[in-house]
């Protein structure tokens, strides 16, 4: 059975408020190796040696320093070579959902030839460094028994909706909202089909999960971790 990735790197930071691709930046410098923010979220999913393919989104012309900065990262080469894992890189869109899009067109063409779709992709952002084996691992194994699996939290503050004058609407039940990380999981042939279908009805989600849910059906959840934390601004990281 073929597992896959795309790892979303094709933003452009701007609420970070800095120069450059946050997925760039270092997390740690020995001076031997550099382990940044993409290279460590490539990492987790390579150290599971579950995935044949990965495909990582970037912005149009970004490639080769994307492939510097995994480089730098000297735990990356051996893991793919153990796992006979191809790494290929494809250009973003100008939102998540078409990179995420164009990451699957290009798994599709790149693992079709003479071997068939991959069974299942998971879908991460690469600005979430501290994903787990664990919880990959979980991902996949939901997405492997419901079809689709995302992982999800218990929201911890009080939720309200509120208008467009900011005056609260509604008083949400907590305990039926959650937040939702990623890895998603989920079949590939579908999902590819669904995010198709959603490009040709101009439909704009916020998420995979979401296009999921319009176009094929029910969306599992299972238990996220908060140490999966999104970097978004800079004090994420600093």
């Amino acid at each position: 059975m073929t597992h896959t990735l795309v790892l979303t790197a094709a933003g452009y930071s701007s609420r970070m408020e800095i120069t450059g691709k946050k997925e760039y930046l270092p997390l740690s410098d020995n001076g031997e190796r550099t382990i940044s923010v993409l290279s460590s979220s490539l990492h987790a999913f390579l150290d599971t040696r579950l995935f044949s393919l990965v495909m990582i989104t970037v912005p149009p012309g970004d490639e080769s320093h994307a492939r510097r900065v995994i480089d730098a990262d000297t735990r990356i080469a051996p893991l793919l070579d153990e796992a006979s894992c191809r790494l290929l890189f494809t250009e973003g869109g100008s939102t998540r959902q078409e990179s995420v899009r164009h990451g699957l067109e290009s798994l599709f063409l790149h693992s079709t030839i003479g071997r068939g779709s991959p069974a299942t992709v998971l879908i991460h952002d690469a600005a979430r460094p501290w994903v787990s084996k664990e919880l990959i691992n979980a991902v996949l194994s939901a997405t492997l028994e419901h079809g689709a699996a995302v992982p999800a939290l218990p929201a911890i503050d009080t939720q309200k909706e509120i208008d467009d004058t900011g005056c609260i609407i509604r008083h949400l039940d907590r305990s039926r909202i959650v937040s939702v990380q990623t890895p998603q999981g989920f079949l590939f042939q579908e999902l590819l089909e669904a995010h198709r279908l959603a490009a040709q009805d101009s439909i704009l989600c916020t998420d995979d999960a979401e296009i999921w849910g319009l176009y094929v059906g029910n969306v599992f959840t299972c238990p996220g971790e908060r140490i999966n934390k999104k970097i978004t601004f800079r004090e994420d990281i600093i």
